[in-house]
């Protein structure tokens, strides 16, 4: 009888590790999505900080937080992608360098998909539920 007793409080043991183990993967989850891809502070392309007396009101018409060079640079792609800039304004923003912009914007675009799916959404939930206990 004992180690049936010993056998419950290890299968039980092993059982917390596990739910521990799977605890930290939700948190580790979340918390690369909200402070490594959504912070504020920095900019979303390049990880630079993003200077506090930058007061220029077409920094907030982005769709993702830029430092100065990052949104001129935005801002020069998405003239030159709708046909209004057909020249670079810097020898070195060639096709490749459209091609960077392009995909890293496709790759924003996805992760925000990711965001809204339920499958994170559950996993937001389930940690709120863990926070509470």
């Amino acid at each position: 009888m004992a180690e049936i007793i010993e056998f419950g409080r290890r299968a039980q043991n092993l059982r917390s590790v596990k739910d521990s183990g799977l605890r930290q993967r939700k948190i580790e989850a979340l918390k690369k999505i909200f402070q490594c891809t959504r912070c504020m502070m920095k900019c979303a392309k390049c990880g630079a900080q993003i200077e506090s007396d930058w007061n220029d009101p077409q920094k907030f018409a982005t769709p993702y937080p830029f430092c100065r060079n990052c949104h001129e640079e935005y801002e020069e792609y998405k003239e030159r992608i709708n046909g209004k800039g057909s020249a670079p304004r810097y020898y070195w923003h060639n096709e490749a360098w459209m091609e960077v912009w392009g995909s890293w914007l496709e790759h924003q675009q996805w992760l925000d998909q990711y965001r809204q799916s339920k499958e994170f959404l559950q996993l937001l939930e389930e940690a709120e539920e863990l926070m509470k206990q």
